[in-house]
C-alpha cells in the first residue's frame, strides 16, 4: 500500500533556524497539470516579521525578507506527482538579491531580482522569475518549500506568492497530511454466497447524509432501493488498513450536549408585578398573586411553558421522566413552594408541596416516564409563598431528564460456541413499541425485548467470546468480526437498518413485532409491525461476519420504501466511522459529497485513511442476490 506521508514541524524548526509556515491557495487547474499558488504572506507570525501593503501583488500583501532569512512554506499533495516552480513573484527597489528555492532539501533552483531604484514606488511592481529548469517528483503527503536570501541589500526583497505546477494531484489541506491515508483499498465483491444465486438488475444509493462536527451523531444516512430485493448479502469485515491504536471510546467534543432541558435563571420575584422571562425552549411568566397582611405572606405564580423533542426526531426528551429543581439565593426564612404540570394526559396533575429551608441548595419534584407530550404544550405551575418583607430571589429553576438505569440483559442461549441475550433497556425511543423473541431449540418465548445480541467464541482464546451480531427493535443491526488476535475487544461503527423504512423520517426505522432464532443453525425469521418478513442466517469466520438474507417479503412498495439503509458517521477524512463508498468493485466515491445517487449490485462502505475514532470498526459490503429458477 502507499500511504501519505509527513515531516513534523519539531523536526522542521530544529533544522532552521528561522523558520515561516504559510498557507496555499489552488489558482487553476488544467486538463494535464494543476497551477497552484503559495501565498507567503500567509505565514503564521514571528519574531520579526514584516507583512506589507501592496496594491498590486495577489492578496495585496507581500512578505518581506532580508539577508540570510529563511522562509519555508508546508503544502500538501493529494498524491505522487511531479513538481516544477513556475514563477517566484517578488518586487525589489535597491540592489539585486540572490535567492535559492528548495522542496525537501533539493535545490530546484535560484532567483536573482532585478536591480531597480525608483524612490520606493518599485516595490508595487511585482516580477516573476521564470520557469525553473529542474522539477521534482513527490510523493503525496506533506512537503517544504523552502526560500533563503543568500545575498540582500540592506533593503531586502518582498515575495508575493510561488506559483507551482503539478503534472498529477492537487493540493489539499495541511492538516489532512497528518492522515495516514492509502489510495489503494479495495474490494473484489467475491464473497462466498450461500446457494445459488445470481446478480440481476442494479439497485440504487440515495444521499440523504448531512454535515456534522459531533462524531457521536449518525449522520451518514443512505437508503438503497431496489425492486425485487429477495436476497441480498450483508458482511462486516476488518478494516484494509493497518492500525497500530485501537481508539472506541465515545468522543463528545463539539457535541450539543444538553446538561438540561431547560434553565431559569436569576429571577428576583418582588422587583416587579409581572416579568417574562425567555432560556432555550422554556417561557416563564410571574404574577404576583397575593399578599396577606395577618399572615404576613405573599405569593406568587410561575407558569413555564416548554417544548421538548421526542420520537420523530429520534430523541427521548418527551418520553423520559425528568427531575425539576429550584434554588433560591440570599434566603433569611422558609419558602414554601407546590408544583403541578400540565403535558400528554391534557390534565394537571396534583399539587406538591414542600418547604425550602436555608440550608438547603435545591429542592427537587420528580416527573413520571410519559407524562410529557412531545413539542409544545407542556406547562409547569408553581406557586411560591414568603414572608412580605423578605426579597424572594431564585437562583435558577433547571428541568433535566432522569437519569437511566443500566440495559438489563437475560441470556436465553449459551454453549461452547454461541452464547445469546435479550436485552430490555429502562427508555426505548420507540414508544410502546418492543419485540417478542423465541428460541427454537426448546420453544422459550421472551417478551419485552429492545435488542438481541449474538456471541461467539475467539479462536485463539480459552474462554472469551466476542460481540459479532446486535439487532435492535428498529430493524438496526451492527456487525463485527471476530476480534483479531492480541486485542481484547473492537468496537462497533456503522449499521445497517434493515427492512422498509420511511426514508424522510429524521430517524428512520424497521421495527420488528417477532423474532425466532435457532440458536444452533444461527437462522433468524424476523416479522416487521408493517407486515414484512424476511429470514436471516448468520455465518462467522475469522475475519468476517456475514448475514444471508433470504425470503423477503415486503409489505410496502419497494420503488417507495428502501429495503436497506446505511448509517454511519463522518465528520472529516481521519475522524470518521466510514469516508469512502466503492460501487460494483471499481468506483469509488467520498461518503458524503461528489455524488447524488449510485447504481450497482454490490457496495462496499470503508475508509482509506486511519480514523482517531473507533479505529478498528469494520467496513461493511452489501450484495445484492437473486434465486435461480
Amino acid at each position: 500500500m502507499c500511504c501519505t506521508a509527513y515531516i513534523s514541524k519539531q523536526d522542521i524548526m530544529g533544522a532552521l533556524p528561522y523558520t515561516v509556515y504559510a498557507i496555499f491557495l489552488v489558482t487553476s487547474v488544467s486538463v494535464k497539470a494543476s497551477s497552484v499558488i503559495l501565498e507567503a504572506e500567509n505565514a503564521v507570525h514571528f519574531e520579526g516579521k514584516q507583512v506589507a501593503s501592496r496594491s498590486n501583488a495577489s492578496g495585496q500583501t507581500t512578505l518581506k525578507m532580508y539577508n540570510r532569512q529563511t522562509v519555508s512554506i508546508e503544502f500538501c499533495l493529494t498524491m505522487d506527482t511531479e513538481t516544477e516552480v513556475q514563477n517566484v513573484w517578488y518586487s525589489n527597489d535597491g540592489e539585486s538579491d540572490l535567492i535559492t528555492v528548495t522542496v525537501d532539501n533539493i535545490t530546484l533552483g535560484e532567483v536573482l531580482t532585478q536591480k531597480e531604484y525608483k524612490g520606493g514606488e518599485a516595490w508595487d511592481i511585482f516580477k516573476p522569475s521564470g520557469p525553473f529548469s529542474s522539477s521534482v517528483y513527490l510523493s503525496g503527503g506533506k512537503h517544504l518549500l523552502i526560500l533563503s536570501v543568500k545575498n540582500g541589500d540592506e533593503y531586502g526583497v518582498e515575495i508575493d506568492k510561488i506559483e507551482l505546477l503539478l503534472h498529477n494531484g492537487q493540493l489539499k489541506n495541511i492538516s489532512e497530511c497528518m492522515l495516514l491515508c492509502f489510495d489503494d483499498i479495495s474490494y473484489n465483491y467475491s464473497i462466498a454466497v450461500t446457494g445459488v444465486g445470481r446478480n440481476i438488475s442494479k439497485s440504487t444509493l440515495v444521499q440523504k447524509s448531512k454535515n456534522t462536527l459531533c462524531t457521536e451523531e449518525d449522520n451518514v444516512n443512505i437508503p438503497i432501493f431496489y425492486d425485487s430485493a429477495r436476497k441480498f448479502i450483508i458482511s462486516a469485515n476488518h478494516p484494509q488498513y493497518t492500525a497500530g491504536t485501537n481508539s472506541r471510546l465515545p468522543d463528545w467534543e463539539n457535541c450539543k450536549m444538553a446538561h438540561s432541558l431547560w434553565s431559569l435563571q436569576d429571577i428576583d420575584l418582588s422587583q416587579t408585578q409581572r416579568v417574562t422571562q425567555a432560556s432555550g425552549a422554556a417561557t416563564m411568566s410571574v404574577i404576583a398573586l397575593d399578599t396577606d397582611k395577618q399572615s404576613n405572606l405573599t405569593s406568587y405564580g410561575l407558569i413555564i411553558d416548554f417544548t421538548l423533542d421526542g420520537p420523530s426526531l429520534g430523541k427521548m426528551d418527551s418520553e423520559i421522566g425528568s427531575i425539576i429543581k429550584i434554588s433560591f439565593k440570599d434566603m433569611i426564612n422558609p419558602i414554601h413552594v407546590s408544583m403541578q404540570y400540565f403535558g400528554r394526559s391534557s390534565q394537571w396533575s396534583e399539587s406538591t408541596k414542600k418547604t425550602v429551608y436555608l440550608n438547603k441548595t435545591w429542592d427537587t419534584w420528580d416527573v413520571p416516564d410519559l407524562a410529557w407530550r412531545e413539542g409544545g404544550g407542556n406547562i409547569i405551575s408553581l406557586t411560591i409563598t414568603g414572608f412580605n418583607e423578605e426579597r424572594i430571589q431564585i437562583a435558577e429553576i433547571v428541568m433535566n431528564n432522569r437519569d437511566l438505569a443500566m440495559d438489563q440483559s437475560t441470556t436465553v442461549y449459551s454453549d461452547s460456541m454461541t452464547v445469546i441475550e435479550v436485552v430490555d433497556m429502562d427508555v426505548w425511543w420507540r414508544v410502546n413499541e418492543t419485540m417478542t423473541l423465541k428460541t427454537l431449540n426448546d420453544g422459550r418465548v421472551f417478551q419485552g425485548v429492545d435488542y438481541f445480541r449474538i456471541y461467539r467464541k475467539i479462536p485463539w482464546s480459552k474462554n472469551n467470546f466476542c460481540q459479532v451480531f446486535v439487532m435492535y427493535q428498529d430493524g438496526n443491526v451492527r456487525l463485527l468480526p471476530i476480534t483479531p488476535h492480541g486485542r481484547d475487544w473492537i468496537p462497533f461503527g456503522s449499521s445497517i437498518l434493515i427492512g422498509q423504512s420511511d426514508h424522510m423520517d429524521v430517524r428512520p426505522a424497521a421495527p420488528l413485532r417477532q423474532v425466532e432464532i435457532d440458536p444452533k443453525e444461527l437462522t433468524i425469521k424476523l416479522a416487521y409491525l408493517d407486515g414484512s418478513f424476511l429470514s436471516l442466517k448468520l455465518n462467522v469466520i475469522w475475519n468476517e461476519t456475514m448475514i444471508i438474507m433470504s425470503d423477503a417479503v415486503y409489505a410496502r412498495s419497494l420503488d417507495s420504501y428502501p429495503f436497506l439503509t446505511f448509517r454511519s458517521m463522518w465528520v472529516a477524512n481521519g475522524n470518521a466511522d466510514v469516508d469512502h463508498v466503492s460501487v460494483d468493485g471499481n468506483e469509488t466515491h467520498p461518503i458524503l459529497s461528489g455524488w447524488s445517487t449510485l447504481r450497482g449490485t454490490s457496495f462496499a462502505f470503508f475508509r482509506k485513511c486511519i480514523s482517531k475514532h473507533n479505529t478498528l470498526s469494520p467496513d461493511i459490503r452489501v450484495k445484492i442476490i437473486d434465486l435461480v429458477l
